[in-house]
């Protein structure tokens, strides 16, 4: 994944906890109809020459014509002024100190719950505290990640549902788990994730991963992913099954539409 190959190198680079926990963060909320690989690798590489646009007192008296600078040639930013908005946004909520997400990022601790909750509350404006993080699926992804690999301490991840994009839905359609065929994209996140969630709980084998995240929708969402990406994606180019593991024998595709 990614988000791990990055938080390897800050390790070796010596970067603390908390500066990793808040690079996942603002980059999570990057992390949307993109090249994966790249947005990452290049966050990594502004850390390292631009480490103030990741510190959220520093960005939040920064002038946004400058964040959007920083964030576009960095070619961390696609979509400009929405991302440098976002990212500002989600500075200050941070250098506030209030609620369980600014409490994950700074302390290292929190509940799934209540972070997903927050993700979604307003601030006394009305308007979103952590915009681009509290969608259906970076909101659960960033938790899933805050946790692995960003080592912090959350407890309740079992609540924390699969991170659904076309990648997850394309293995979900594939292997029958659920049918979303026609639907837009925000209908047939509720669904795909309602049944990962019951295969999950009726599993008769051990969903696998690091001990924090083992055994939950959490731990099934890095895994869907890439099978989708490398597995699913491939198949669907080529117009033929092309197997990469186990599952692909209950591959419904090309027999599906």
């Amino acid at each position: 994944m990614p988000e791990v190959k990055a938080v390897d190198q800050l390790k070796r680079d010596g970067r603390s906890e908390k500066t990793v926990r808040r690079f996942l963060t603002f980059v999570s909320a990057m992390d949307r109809s993109r090249n994966s690989n790249k947005l990452w690798s290049d966050a990594v590489k502004m850390l390292a020459v631009r480490p103030e646009t990741f510190d959220p007192a520093e960005v939040s008296i920064m002038p946004p014509e400058q964040l959007g600078e920083k964030l576009h040639a960095a070619h961390v930013s696609r979509y400009h002024k929405q991302d440098s908005r976002g990212w500002m946004t989600i500075a200050r909520s941070l250098r506030a100190g209030e609620g369980p997400v600014a409490c994950l990022v700074e302390q290292g601790t929190g509940d799934a719950g209540e972070l997903l909750k927050d993700l979604c509350s307003p601030s006394v404006e009305g308007l979103p505290l952590y915009p681009l993080l509290k969608g259906r699926k970076i909101g659960p992804m960033w938790i899933r990640i805050m946790a692995a690999p960003g080592d912090a301490m959350i407890k309740n991840i079992h609540v924390v549902p699969v991170a659904v994009d076309r990648q997850v839905r394309k293995v979900t359609e594939n292997l029958g788990v659920a049918s979303t065929t026609g639907l837009p994209m925000r209908k047939a996140k509720p669904i795909i994730q309602k049944a990962w969630k019951s295969a999950v709980e009726g599993a008769e084998f051990v969903v696998d991963g690091p001990p924090c995240i083992a055994g939950t929708c959490a731990a099934l969402d890095p895994a869907l992913w890439t099978f989708g990406k490398y597995g699913c994606e491939h198949c669907q180019k080529a117009g033929k099954r092309l197997p990469i593991g186990e599952a692909c024998k209950s591959c419904r595709f090309p027999r599906i539409k």
